[in-house]
């Protein structure tokens, strides 16, 4: 096998470090040099938050915003007008909590995969908490499947809100989203997915998953600055929902005891948006655009399956999850029953010049029905090469067979 992607030279850590493999990629993606100096230019020419005002440096603030929704409703062969850019994910699962017309819709519960990460899941459970609402949880198995009988049970017409992620953290496994997506709607709830793991990993439109509402990161699989999330919301929900958490660019205009809701997306928009990130992300995106004429799905099945080969070939390695070549994620243990802590690894292996994740993988209640310690996360990027998968496999080897 060859590598069909040499992309590290646009990478700056590289730079200091040619060696350097990293496999972090489902926490924190590599931001790539030219949304680095995208987010720098904003900062030393522009600076000024979009929609705040008439002089020529908030219009540009402006463009660029719209500018990127454009490209980045592109990428996701969607419409802008579903797309708005968010603080965090769990700011917005919180806008969307507080902001569900409970009594009207005469709804009272939330049911949410054991497999969400603590963004989605504590804030559910803390809005849950102030609202007086039930929070059911459907199960994972080991290997991150989620059970669709149990799915039928839980969700019911008291059911508001069902939020399942698309790709499991530490398994890498992929929900049956249209599966559940059916239960939902049958009960006239509406679909929550965090699609941090697959967005800019996986060759699919948003439209696909057949959620009503999408979250994910960008930086995670679309390669932007840290600090931002983004939101895409079906039209049919989006235009009837008031939003929890308003203010700034969200509302139209405010008088002392009413206030009036601005148009789609700009109501998703509270506060002061991240125009910095949001300026790298336009550059991120332009650069994701081409690696896909390059190839780049192609190469992420191809590091995928040198992966799961070397893997499932080392003698004291536990892998788990489902094998299949779409996975960008592997999660593993060491030895579990000679006391080798997750922990212990990934300090070795980031003395050899590799990064991985390591611990309950802030998904606490699923990581710790593998593992009570946690597990350690290898992930992957178009950045990393068959190379890299060497080494983590040659340093992995040398662990089981010298220093246990």
């Amino acid at each position: 096998m060859t590598n069909k992607l040499d992309v590290k030279s646009d990478f700056a850590i590289y730079d200091e470090n040619p060696t350097f493999a990293y496999f972090d990629s489902a926490s924190t993606t590599l931001v790539p040099k030219a949304a680095v100096l995208e987010t720098s230019r904003f900062l030393n020419h522009t600076i000024a938050s979009a929609r705040r005002g008439a002089h020529s440096l908030v219009v540009e603030g402006a463009t660029i915003v719209e500018k990127t929704r454009t490209i980045l409703a592109e990428f996701l062969e969607t419409e802008p007008s579903e797309l708005s850019f968010q603080k965090s994910i769990s700011s917005a699962v919180g806008s969307l909590v507080y902001g569900y017309d409970w009594q009207t819709s005469q709804k009272n519960k939330i049911v949410v995969a054991q497999s969400e990460e603590n963004s989605v899941l504590v804030q559910i459970l803390r809005a849950g908490r102030v609202l007086g609402l039930e929070i059911s949880t459907i199960p994972i198995d080991d290997n991150g499947n989620l059970n669709i009988e149990s799915s039928k049970r839980i969700i019911d017409k008291r059911t508001g809100i069902v939020a399942v992620g698309h790709v499991t953290v530490g398994t890498g496994t992929t929900n049956p989203l249209s599966q559940i997506a059916r239960i939902t709607h049958d009960n006239d709830a509406i679909l929550l997915t965090d699609a941090s793991r697959s967005i800019g990993f996986r060759d699919e439109r948003i439209t696909e998953l057949d959620a009503d509402i999408v979250m994910f990161s960008a930086n995670i699989g679309l390669m932007g600055p840290p600090g931002l999330a983004l939101q895409w919301i079906d039209q049919s929900v989006g235009n009837d929902h008031l939003p929890g958490i308003l203010g700034g660019s969200a509302v139209a205009n405010v008088e002392n005891s009413s206030f009036d809701l601005a148009f789609q997306p700009d109501k998703f928009e509270s506060g002061i948006i991240n125009v910095p990130a949001i300026s790298g992300l336009k550059a991120a995106l332009e650069y994701l655009t081409e690696l896909k004429s390059r190839g780049m799905y192609n190469h992420l099945e191809q590091i995928s399956h040198h992966m799961i080969s070397k893997l499932s070939s080392i003698d004291g390695i536990e892998l788990y999850g489902t094998i299949n070549n779409n996975r960008t994620i592997f999660g593993f243990n060491i030895r579990r029953d000679e006391g080798i802590s997750c922990h212990d690894v990934a300090l070795f292996l980031d003395e050899s010049g590799i990064a991985v994740k390591s611990g309950l993988l802030c998904a606490h209640p699923f990581i710790r029905q593998i593992s009570d310690e946690g597990i350690v996360q290898a992930s992957i990027h178009a950045y990393n090469s068959l190379d890299d998968v060497n080494l983590l496999s040659e340093t992995l080897t040398t662990i089981c067979n010298e220093l246990i």
